[in-house]
């Protein structure tokens, strides 16, 4: 666990940490000076590379097996790192030809940050640094540098396709990235802070706007966007505000596409992400789908109602706001659910219906979750799904009444 809370387990056989060896591209000039990848030895562990530097005497046909497969199996893996890295490279030159996205020289970015100085950091997370810029033309951006010891170049241009594959309103737009020996980054537009930063002071009508926003961005990575995608890390700190209070979901890190998490059925994804946010069949068994999105926005959604982080730590004793809500909802009394800054400045059908779709994206077992699709239809539509609840809720009461147990 990092300083911040995030969380990185690593499941069985799951890593997908390779490096990738030099490569020359001959085309697209004006990235190859810029583009460079890590030796290929770098990630291999300190027994592996034993076995790599053996004599050469020992490399006949008296070589052990065992090195022999080793061996094999580290020429495969860079072979298939190297045949990513080109088709992601060739990819990204193409967007920068057609003006979508620009390649930043390290210069410039040292520039707009005052030489990356710890004065311009505006957030910090295990794998990353964001420092607030001002490029050249004026604009106001978001640096985000990568720490090289946890992204290989796959991992870097792969996190940059995707951040240049994704055009909606809610999710931050990528102005370009910089890939130099020295420094990985990727740079965006400037927001005025996040979600976390800025809980306690909104209004319940921007709480609603936010909520929205979330449920709009995150159907558009799981129904629109081709291939689907899972963000794995929604989070109020991940959740940036713009000057009119609209929502935009950022930090794609972890990111990755839902075909990646239907192919692989045997082994455990690795757990990343951040306590208090975690659906529990991902934190127990690293089972990835979107309904761990779903149950992280149902985590937002009590955030907005409560005005509460997920886990409390100011207190002596750390508690999950999961679990405090969850026992209050139960007992009826979900009054005291709702942010005491609010006074009485909230719409009741509103926030009852904020509490119901929050209770319904944070179910234990996911197959009973709704797809953020049936979440976002719900606040659009909100009367038939409260008249069907009430009309649920009046049957299990007559039920109580007749002297049977409801069961919810």
């Amino acid at each position: 666990m990092d300083t911040v809370g995030r969380i990185l387990l690593e499941g069985q056989g799951t890593s997908q940490q390779g490096s990738v060896r030099a490569a020359a591209l001959q085309s697209s000039q004006s990235f190859s000076s810029t583009y460079t990848f890590s030796d290929k030895k770098s990630n291999i562990t300190p027994q592996l590379q034993k076995s790599l530097t053996i004599p050469a005497f020992s490399t006949g046909p008296s070589m052990r097996p065992t090195t022999r497969r080793a061996l094999s199996a580290v020429n495969k893996m860079v072979e298939v790192s190297d045949s990513v890295a080109e088709k992601l490279f060739h990819k990204l030159a193409l967007l920068e030809a057609e003006g979508s996205i620009r390649n930043f020289a390290l210069q410039e970015l040292r520039y707009a940050t005052n030489n990356f100085n710890s004065a311009m950091v505006i957030g910090e997370g295990g794998h990353s640094k964001v420092y607030r810029a001002k490029l050249g033309d004026g604009q106001d951006a978001a640096v985000k540098v990568l720490k090289s010891s946890h992204c290989s170049a796959v991992d870097f241009f792969r996190e940059v396709d995707l951040f240049s594959s994704m055009k909606h309103e809610s999710i931050v737009q990528i102005i370009g990235f910089c890939n130099n020996k020295e420094v990985q980054a990727i740079v965006y537009n400037l927001l005025k802070g996040s979600l976390r930063q800025n809980l306690r002071q909104l209004r319940w009508s921007e709480r609603m706007k936010v909520a929205i926003g979330v449920a709009k961005a995150l159907d558009y990575l799981h129904h629109s966007h081709n291939p689907p995608i899972i963000h794995r890390d929604v989070k109020s700190s991940n959740i940036l505000l713009s000057h009119n209070c609209e929502p935009i979901l950022s930090d794609f890190g972890a990111a990755m596409f839902l075909q990646q998490a239907s192919a692989n059925t045997k082994a455990p994804f690795d757990v990343v992400g951040t306590f208090g946010y975690l659906a529990p069949e991902y934190m127990m068994y690293g089972k990835v789908d979107e309904k761990i999105d779903v149950y992280s926005y149902g985590v937002v959604l009590l955030e907005l109602i409560t005005g509460k982080e997920a886990i409390q730590t100011d207190q002596e004793i750390r508690e999950s706001l999961v679990l405090w809500a969850r026992s209050l909802m139960c007992s009826g009394i979900w009054e005291r659910l709702i942010d005491p800054n609010l006074v009485e400045d909230y719409n009741k059908e509103e926030m009852e219906m904020m509490m119901i779709a929050a209770r319904l994206c944070l179910m234990h077992s996911s197959s009973r979750r709704p797809t953020m699709k049936m979440i976002l239809r719900f606040f659009e539509k909100p009367e038939h799904w409260l008249r069907m609840q009430r009309e649920r809720d009046d049957f299990l009461n007559g039920i109580d009444l007749q002297g049977e147990t409801a069961q919810p």
